[in-house]
């Protein structure tokens, strides 16, 4: 038994001996991964700049400094790197690690969305939507909605649905405002559904169709659309489709 419990103690120190070293060795290489960014940052390599910058924002590879996060974001920003623009036009946004200034957030959100980044191209559509940071202005709002929808982002196509219907920088058209909701359903946008259920349900722009209406209607508050309930409860709908059902049983 003393034997027995002699090999269960040596083994359970060479397991914790094992931890011990995993964790020394993830440390190390937690210290020579920021050692690197920093050199290369050092050196003014922007690649470098946005890692360390990113190391600081998240806080996992060295301790969290949302100040230093921003001083090297905004480094590799002024060198045109599109993502530490991005990153640095969101610290202004949300006021971490600065005070917050939409009219900045807006400019590096413009930088990034100019070089391509879909992120930074829906950050500047809903600024120019709703006039923050900068003059309200619809059609330049529907003009980058529309470009992030194209490149496939469902919300982006749910808010062009919505200015193809209200004719909102664009002339109204039904057609195309169906075409963007169908888009953007298919990729379980709630909101998207619940605006299709609507128009088959009051017959706005398409033909009157309860029966889509209902299925819309469900499918939208599955995906968390609380308006969705109400209709449902007024017409006396199930809350779930009979696909649904069949799957649950």
């Amino acid at each position: 038994m003393k034997k027995i419990l002699s090999i269960a103690l040596i083994n359970a120190m060479l397991l914790s001996t094992a931890a011990v070293s995993l964790s020394a060795q993830s440390g190390d290489m937690k210290e020579q991964a920021v050692k690197a960014a920093q050199a290369k940052a050092d050196a003014g390599d922007p690649d470098g700049q946005f890692a360390l910058g990113g190391f600081y924002y998240q806080g996992m590879m060295t301790k969290k400094d949302d100040a230093k996060a921003l001083y090297w974001f905004e480094k590799a920003a002024k060198q045109g790197h599109d993502k530490a623009q991005f990153n640095l036009g969101y610290m202004y946004y949300d006021g971490r690690g600065t005070a917050k200034d939409l009219n900045k957030a807006f400019g590096w959100f413009k930088k990034s969305a100019e070089q391509g980044d879909t992120k930074s191209e829906l950050y500047i559509a809903d600024m120019y939507y709703h006039g923050k940071g900068t003059k309200q202005d619809y059609q330049e709002a529907f003009y980058w909605y529309k470009k992030t929808a194209d490149e496939g982002y469902a919300k982006a196509q749910n808010e062009v649905a919505k200015m193809y219907r209200a004719g909102l920088g664009i002339n109204k058209d039904m057609v195309k405002a169906k075409e963007y909701l169908n888009k953007a359903s298919l990729q379980n946008c709630a909101d998207a559904q619940y605006d299709l259920g609507k128009m088959y349900l009051t017959g706005d722009g398409v033909e009157k169709n309860t029966e889509e209406a209902k299925v819309y209607m469900q499918n939208a508050y599955l995906n968390g659309n609380k308006e969705a309930k109400e209709v449902l409860d007024q017409n006396k709908w199930d809350e779930i489709p009979p696909y649904e059902k069949q799957l649950l049983q």
